[in-house]
């Protein structure tokens, strides 16, 4: 029953707890950018019965900018409009569907 078995190789353990710090730092700038009703918003305009392939909408940029366009899909950031645009997801303040 004795067999040479191989050694386990045991790696070195750093303590160092800055990571941590540095993290929640970047979660918390993330939440102040972050607006996640605006995400609901597009959500539930994808998600409706009325949209086949594209929806108009009136935006309503951070600037206070008032757009219409026609919205066919959306990426991580963005919404892609039928004219090829993008629109940053970020910079929108509110989405209303017509």
């Amino acid at each position: 029953m004795d067999k040479d078995l191989p050694n386990l190789y045991k790696g070195v353990v750093n303590t160092n707890n800055n990571q941590n710090e540095s993290v929640l730092g970047e979660e918390k700038e993330k939440i102040i950018i972050d607006n996640k009703d605006i995400k609901k918003d597009i959500n539930r305009i994808f998600n409706s019965p009325s949209f086949i392939y594209k929806a108009d909408v009136f935006i309503t940029l951070n600037d206070n900018n008032k757009i219409k366009k026609t919205i066919i899909g959306k990426n991580n950031n963005s919404l892609i409009t039928i004219d090829d645009e993008l629109i940053d997801i970020n910079n929108i303040a509110k989405i209303e569907l017509i």
